[in-house]
């Protein structure tokens, strides 16, 4: 089980979204997870392209997955995540969102280092709702 993290624009806390890999334990909402934050304990703001990850938080199921080595998170950047979502369009047909299109940067990254073996991806669709945003800020060149 691999779970992926919003890079963003890079490793600098405010230019992502990767709770797990950077965020330290704390109180987010009246529940304990992993929080990005400053020394002093201040919730630092978050980053990532696709709205939806844009959280200094993540859930506590991700924590207990990630505590228990249950599963393995990594982290996928906005242009990787970007370029997925182009990818998945032209091959497929099938416009994901955003926040999806870091998972499918990262099962392309796995296919090249596995052989034989089945990579099942959790897909939400609704991409139509992010093609303005992609034509107008990341268009084809």
């Amino acid at each position: 089980l691999i779970g992926i993290e919003p890079l963003g624009k890079s490793e600098k806390i405010g230019e992502n979204a990767a709770s797990i890999k950077f965020g330290k334990d704390g109180i987010l909402h009246g529940f304990k997870c992993k929080v990005l934050q400053d020394e002093f304990g201040n919730i630092q703001d978050a980053y990532s392209v696709a709205c939806g990850l844009d959280y200094p938080g993540i859930g506590p199921k991700h924590c207990h997955l990630n505590e228990e080595k249950l599963a393995k998170y990594e982290t996928i950047g906005d242009l990787e995540a970007i370029n997925a979502f182009y990818e998945l369009s032209k091959t497929e047909g099938i416009i994901p969102a955003l926040e999806s299109s870091h998972a499918i940067a990262y099962a392309i990254k796995l296919s090249t280092q596995v052989q034989n073996k089945k990579i099942l991806v959790n897909l939400s669709g609704r991409g139509d709702k992010d093609v303005d945003f992609i034509m107008e800020n990341y268009p084809l060149c």
